[in-house]
């Protein structure tokens, strides 16, 4: 692993970034077993220097997946160190690089805590606090985008830019029927020349998306032949036997299918050194699931508690009525996965929002305003139950879609539909911040009324992030 590592950061040095990525996975994927060998099978000195080889790998993979701008494998990697040292400032800082270049608020949010968390652990770290200045700036800026969205909906501006796409189809069709007329061909209807349209707009989006796969299953391709024949090259040199790249293929694939399977434990925390200059100048600019446990600055010892996995149900109760298992007491990680329980429960408060009252209408008469969830449509994610070192995390991260009604008065003229969307419905995103986008189903409400109709959508969405907190509530007492 170590020799792994060091030819991965001549790769890296010589700006051949996705080889030096290639290299270092080779290096994780033969490092990743030992860490889950008994400390008194390994030795506890080998199990150290696996670990720290284990961190430079992931760490200097981060590094050179932000050089790939690879932004979510940077996160993965980082993540991956931070698991077993919290507080390393590598790791962190690159955490912060990877989400500052997502433009979404929860990463950028990320990237502000990773950025803050550097700048306490490292106060003379200048550049830490320019980026942490420029993303406090980019959040201030993101939500005063999102504002003036909001405001364009109040004052219809989307539906405006909605009835002028509406325009142009009406116009296209209506060139479609003077050419099929001028050609003496059969006359088509608005549906029909929208599905030809449609297809015509999906084939194309289609092929484009074939060109890319294509384009990146090359690129993949290169990348492996070159990196097999640096693996001849060295073997040449070191008088081995050589080996044919479909053998050294499968060789690979056998080597990711052991790692998909092993789990990482009985690792020990290692301080790691503050990023160095040459770090610095290069660096300009997930998640698993199920059971998983492992050593956090703690001395192993044949005396070591025996790692518990989670049962079904509830996570296990110790003698001493502490919650996890004795591995878990002793300063370890388990995690549980609460997908299911939460999407029944999130869909449960959300069905429940609901705001209602009397109002005045454009008329001057008065009529009972309702507006509230009737569905939620879909909620995608997933959600887990941390407990490391006996402090419990409430993870969750979802995207919802939600279909509501709202009504004035009686009659069908007065009622209207249309779709809420979450994109980012996760536990870094406080219930009150949650960015909630409308659409409407047809053209939505008259301009007389659109103004009624804006303030209570804004109630709606406020109805939502009141749910959200509810159910925030109910799964933090969770355990």
């Amino acid at each position: 692993a170590e020799a792994t590592k060091e030819e991965g950061n001549g790769l890296l040095k010589a700006g051949d970034f996705k080889a030096a990525v290639a290299k270092y996975a080779e290096g994780i994927t033969s490092v990743e077993p030992l860490l889950e060998k008994d400390p008194g099978e390994l030795g506890e000195e080998l199990q150290r220097r696996a670990t720290v080889a284990y961190q430079a790998l992931r760490l200097n993979s981060a590094q050179a997946c932000i050089k790939c701008e690879d932004w979510l494998a940077t996160i993965e990697h980082a993540e991956k160190v931070l698991v077993i040292d919290k507080d390393n400032t590598k790791a962190l800082y690159r955490r912060g690089l990877a989400s500052s270049m997502m433009n979404t608020e929860g990463r950028l949010e990320q990237a502000r805590a990773d950025f803050a968390r550097v700048a306490t652990l490292d106060p003379a770290n200048r550049e830490v606090r320019d980026q942490l200045a420029k993303t406090k700036d980019r959040l201030k800026d993101l939500r005063a985008e999102e504002k003036q969205r909001l405001s364009a909906v109040m004052s219809g501006g989307l539906y405006k830019e909605h009835h002028a796409k509406l325009g142009k189809q009406q116009a296209g069709y209506e060139a479609e029927v003077f050419r099929r007329k001028e050609a003496e061909e059969d006359e088509i209807s608005f549906d029909d020349w929208m599905k030809k349209e449609k297809d015509k707009a999906e084939d194309a989006k289609k092929k484009q998306k074939e060109a890319e796969e294509k384009k990146r299953d090359a690129e993949q391709e290169r990348v492996l032949k070159e990196t097999h024949e640096q693996e001849l090259s060295r073997r040449r040199e070191t008088g081995e036997e050589e080996i044919s790249f479909e053998a050294w293929m499968d060789l690979q694939k056998a080597k990711e299918n052991e790692r998909r399977r092993s789990l990482i434990g009985g690792v020990v925390r290692t301080d790691m050194a503050d990023l160095d200059a040459d770090e610095r100048k290069l660096l300009e600019e997930t998640k698993s699931k199920g059971y998983y446990h492992g050593r956090l600055g703690t001395v192993l010892s044949d005396a070591a508690p025996k790692p518990q996995q989670v049962q079904a149900g509830e996570l296990a109760q110790a003698q001493n009525g502490q919650v996890g298992s004795e591995w878990n007491q002793a300063g370890t990680w388990e995690e549980k996965d609460q997908t299911s329980w939460v999407k029944a429960r999130l869909t449960a408060w959300l069905q429940q929002a609901i705001v209602s009252s009397q109002v005045t209408l454009p008329s001057g008469s008065s009529a009972t305003a309702t507006a509230k969830v009737t569905k939620v449509k879909s909620l995608t994610g997933d959600a887990q139950l941390v407990w490391v070192r006996k402090q419990a995390k409430h993870g969750y991260n979802f995207e919802a879609d939600l279909s509501f009604h709202f009504s004035f008065g009686d009659g069908k003229e007065n009622s209207f539909s249309g779709s809420l969307s979450i994109p980012e419905l996760v536990d870094t995103v406080q219930p009150s911040e949650l960015r909630v986008d409308v659409r409407w189903k047809g053209s939505g409400p008259s301009s007389e009324f659109l103004p009624l109709a804006g303030e209570w959508l804004e109630k709606l969405r406020e109805s939502v992030r009141s749910q959200v907190s509810a159910f925030r509530d109910e799964y933090l007492q969770r355990r």
